[in-house]
């Protein structure tokens, strides 16, 4: 391994060569992917200490150094004696790193950012949550990111128009960057090199403008809010985007009157595989009905407390006959699914064109409790013959509704779930994740 500067196997207690030592210690601190002190802090320090084998294993192997997570407070001296002791152990791998300074009082630089400004030529993954006086420390770096490929940049901090920061305008393999409730236009990044947005806080004329900014990006997710701060944005214009492959969109829970219209009125992605569109309360459905027309072949489609009527869903619906997975979560307000939508999506043998014929996964909620057209909808999308339709198996079923449940119904959902069918209940007053049954494991 590259990352080990002892490859000889140990001796003594522990009798296992020392990369599968290695494997084992990184398997510790990665259980579940992220940056939190436990993983990156407290797991490294405890395999220091087991014995001296170990400890030769944990300090020799250097990316068990390179990830970290440090909320930094004023004046700390011992962060800045731990991150320089990570950065001398991790060697020269790649640094994945997630800064937050959220305690005041706040000042233009601090030492943990002048002690990683030295290692960008370093930094892999970097996620920074500053006041926004701060992000001036990080100008020392620019051009300097060789190994730059994910940034995320936040603030608690109002945006403000100026100054202009280009410490990141020239990092060759940045691919993913993200902006939490702070503008991008703030800074000047390499937009043309970017095939993901995991989240950016923007308008809606702000989001085209990116997309048009940035032709290779594939994947991306804009939290919609009014002028973070008064930028000059060109008119909206038919924008063709040939990357664009997942989009989500979404608004603030205070700010769902957000107009979305221009987004679906100008954006053409003929190639879009996955769209995601949540808390929009402003009428949208004949504009998304003309920009889902221009769409290949869509394969997911989430739509979640909207104010599209279960007759627009059904109109969009038939636009669709590549959908693989669909969601629909109905708010209180605006209920999307009732009997009429479960039945059209019922499967018959006389049928020549059904509705979604390729649905593989359905999450939906239900105004009430579980119904026969409901079930019935299940059992004719699970028991389909491949040789003579072109109707695909359902395989699985996530539903909200309330808690009432029908014996008969329950009987026949679990024959489902025996045969093979995913099916899951939540209940309408529960977030669906948050309280589920699994019939499949009864």
């Amino acid at each position: 391994m590259n990352n080990l500067t002892h490859p000889a196997s140990l001796s003594g207690p522990t009798l296992l060569p020392t990369e599968i030592m290695s494997k084992i210690f990184l398997q510790c601190t990665d259980v579940d992917g992220s940056l939190t002190p436990p993983n990156t802090i407290d797991v490294p320090l405890l395999l220091t200490k087991i014995c001296r084998s170990w400890r030769t294993v944990a300090i020799g192997t250097r990316s068990l150094w390179s990830r970290l997570y440090l909320n930094i407070k004023p004046n700390a001296k011992h962060q800045a004696t731990l991150l320089s002791t990570w950065l001398t152990r991790s060697g020269t791998c790649p640094l994945h790193i997630y800064i937050m300074w959220n305690d005041p009082p706040y000042f233009p630089s601090h030492a943990i950012l002048d002690i990683l400004v030295q290692h960008s030529h370093h930094w892999g993954s970097m996620y920074f949550f500053l006041p926004l006086s701060a992000y001036t420390a990080l100008f020392p770096a620019r051009g300097n990111f060789p190994s730059l490929t994910e940034l995320s940049l936040g603030t608690h901090e109002p945006s403000a128009p100026d100054p202009i920061l280009d410490a990141f305008e020239d990092a060759p393999k940045l691919r993913s960057l993200e902006c939490v409730n702070l503008h991008p236009y703030m800074f000047k990044f390499p937009w043309a090199n970017l095939s993901e947005i995991p989240i950016m806080t923007v308008t809606v004329d702000d989001s085209l403008d990116i997309l048009r900014r940035a032709p290779r990006l594939e994947r991306g997710s804009f939290i919609y809010t009014d002028e973070l701060i008064v930028c000059p944005a060109p008119p909206p214009k038919p924008l063709r985007h040939e990357h664009l492959k997942e989009l989500a969109v979404l608004a603030p829970i205070w700010y769902e009157d957000i107009k979305t219209k221009d987004l679906f009125k100008y954006l053409i992605a003929p190639h879009l595989h996955s769209l995601r569109i949540c808390n929009i309360h402003w009428p949208f459905g004949t504009h998304l009905s003309s920009f889902l027309t221009q769409i290949d072949a869509l394969e997911s489609l989430y739509i979640r407390k909207t104010t599209l009527t279960e007759a627009e869903v059904l109109g969009l619906l038939q636009l669709l006959p590549t959908l693989k997975h669909l969601t629909l979560l109905s708010s209180s307000m605006f209920p999307m699914v009732s009997d009429l939508l479960l039945t059209r999506l019922t499967w018959r043998p006389a049928m020549k064109m059904p509705l979604v014929p390729k649905l593989e996964t359905l999450e939906i909620s239900l105004p009430g409790p579980l119904t026969i057209p409901f079930v019935e909808l299940l059992e004719s999308r699970w028991d389909v013959d491949d040789g003579s339709t072109s109707v695909v198996q359902l395989l699985q079923v996530e539903v909200g509704a309330s808690d009432e449940y029908d014996d008969e119904i329950i009987r026949r959902l679990e024959s489902l779930a025996q045969a093979g069918m995913q099916v899951i209940i939540g209940t309408t007053d529960v977030p669906l994740e948050d309280g589920l049954e699994y019939l499949s494991a009864r």
